[in-house]
C-alpha cells in the first residue's frame, strides 16, 4: 500500500536527493520556513500537509510539534523543482 502523504526525507529519497540539501534549497526559495513548515500557498494548493501532535514533556508540560508531509502532487512539484539536479545525478 502506497501512503498518501510521505515525509520530506522520504520525498528526498524517492527523488534521489540529499534531504538536507533539498530542505535547504526549499527554505532559500521560500517554500519552507525556518521550522521546515510550508508556506501557506503551497499548503492551499494541496502540495504539502502539516501534521500536528501534542505530547506531555516531563519538565515543560504540554508541548506541540508539527511535521511537514508531501502529497503525491507535492512530490511531482518537487520533481519539477529539482529536475536539473535529478538529471545531473542520473547522468553520473
Amino acid at each position: 500500500m502506497i501512503p498518501e502523504y510521505i515525509t520530506l526525507a522520504e520525498a528526498a529519497k524517492t527523488l534521489n536527493l540529499g534531504p538536507r540539501k533539498m530542505i535547504r534549497t526549499l527554505k532559500s526559495r521560500g517554500i519552507l520556513d525556518h521550522q521546515r513548515l510550508p508556506n501557506w500557498r503551497y499548503t492551499q494548493r494541496g502540495l504539502f500537509k502539516v501534521e500536528t501532535k501534542a505530547f506531555n514533556h516531563p519538565v515543560r508540560g504540554l508541548q506541540h510539534s508539527a511535521k511537514t508531509l508531501v502529497s503525491p502532487a507535492g512530490l511531482e512539484f518537487l520533481r519539477k523543482e529539482f529536475a536539473e539536479q535529478i538529471d545531473i545525478q542520473e547522468a553520473s
